[in-house]
């Protein structure tokens, strides 16, 4: 059935997961386990929502042989939910969310097909919605309210914000089943074989029947805790991306090496946020930067751009 809920934003939210370039493999809040940034998944520059620097406007890629796993650890009280941005390549079958215990007896998942969406909570219930929409942003929700008993499956469309929102709800008259962990969230697919294309941004997993906040992934100044920077030491691997090409954007600094050796130890020692380096072979001039993406490069005869790679 559909209800009268408008898109609540809640706000008890034990992780989340921006998904762009900086902080693809952090838990970004409540996480005790931060990680080097930087990983390795496709990024293309389109985001549902406005962003703040230092955030990148970048979403991952996922493709029919691509997924995402998320850790969970921590055991919410009661009401739970999981949500996350899509915007679809097709509307071919999918799973775009699937949660598993470790020890198999719980899963929770949200499919998509041409005729419709299902959320899950396997071998209780199940709770069906309209179809998403092929190549437009959406959040999706599945969610559970403990009291009085229901099963949510939330669907928001532009602008994000709580005047577009489909909440379909089922009551069964069972309690809704504890969610058991540890256990694995899987994005852009299932435990089962099933996948999901297109492109995913601001992964939720919340303590509440409400769904995480649209906008909070894209703002710097709401995050609680984050590793925005890269573990730096004075070794690294710098990988080549471009060949004759330097960004479109103002360098943190500027200066002259006799080497890339030597260009790149600058910015592992020197330069606090660097984390790429374009070298000029002909000038010895040696460009540092803070992203690992650029959507905008020019023309540099002689320039190689080189980015760190996690250790």
């Amino acid at each position: 059935m559909k209800s009268g809920v408008t898109g609540k934003c809640s706000t008890s939210i034990l992780r989340r997961w921006p998904l762009t370039p900086e902080v693809c493999t952090d838990q970004v809040l409540s996480n005790p386990d931060l990680r080097v940034s930087n990983c390795p998944y496709t990024f293309v520059q389109d985001l549902p929502a406005p962003h703040t620097p230092p955030v990148s406007p970048f979403s991952v890629n996922l493709s029919a042989d691509s997924v995402i796993d998320l850790r969970i650890t921590t055991v919410p009280s009661e009401d739970y939910g999981f949500s996350a941005f899509v915007k679809p390549a097709t509307n071919d079958d999918s799973c775009i969310l699937h949660y598993k215990s470790d020890d198999g007896s719980f899963e929770m998942k949200f499919l998509s097909t041409t005729s419709g969406t299902n959320a899950s909570i396997i071998g209780w219930d199940s709770c069906a919605s309209n179809a998403l929409k092929v190549g437009q942003w959406q959040k999706i929700a599945m969610a559970t309210d403990v009291s009085p008993s229901k099963l949510n499956l939330i669907i928001e469309g532009a602008p994000f914000d709580g005047t577009n929102v489909n909440t379909f709800i089922w009551r069964p008259d069972s309690a809704v089943p504890f969610l058991k962990t540890p256990g694995t969230l899987r994005v852009g697919g299932s435990f089962d074989g099933e996948k999901f294309s297109g492109l995913v941004s601001c992964v939720g997993f919340v303590e509440s029947h409400n769904i995480d906040c649209s906008n909070d992934c894209f703002d710097s100044s709401t995050w609680s805790s984050i590793n925005m920077y890269p573990e730096k030491r004075h070794y690294g691997t710098f990988s080549p991306t471009e060949t004759g090409k330097i960004p479109n954007l103002t360098p943190i600094n500027v200066t002259s090496a006799d080497s890339l050796s030597s260009c790149a130890l600058q910015c592992l020692k020197n330069v606090l946020l660097c984390v790429s380096v374009a070298f000029n072979t002909a000038t010895g001039t040696c460009s540092f930067y803070p992203h690992f993406y650029f959507a905008n490069l020019t023309s540099s005869p002689n320039t190689n751009l080189y980015v760190l790679q996690p250790y």
